[in-house]
């Protein structure tokens, strides 16, 4: 996993979403989702495009399930493994 792209998920999150959390208060391992860091489903539609947008990548219908959701480390991986380069890289 990619310490480089859970970080510009969370600079994502803290930045362009309206969830009032600080980088350093997302914490990785959280669910998303209401116990974690509160994404409802309109957040989790615009953090979606977001990734898209900022990484160049499209999720397909199969690949959009509450699973890959679960927390920021299965996220990154599954970036990292559709985006290898971002390994290696700094994401702009």
């Amino acid at each position: 996993m990619s310490e480089t792209v859970i970080n510009r998920l969370k600079t994502i999150i803290a930045e362009e979403l309206d969830v009032n959390l600080k980088i350093e208060e997302i914490n990785e391992d959280a669910s998303l989702f209401e116990d974690g860091l509160g994404f409802d489903s309109i957040v989790t539609v615009e953090f979606i495009s977001l990734i898209e947008q900022h990484f160049g990548l499209e999720f397909s219908d199969g690949e959009l399930n509450p699973e890959l959701f679960s927390n920021l480390k299965v996220l990154a991986d599954f970036i990292s493994s559709k985006k290898p380069e971002l390994t290696m890289e700094t994401v702009s």
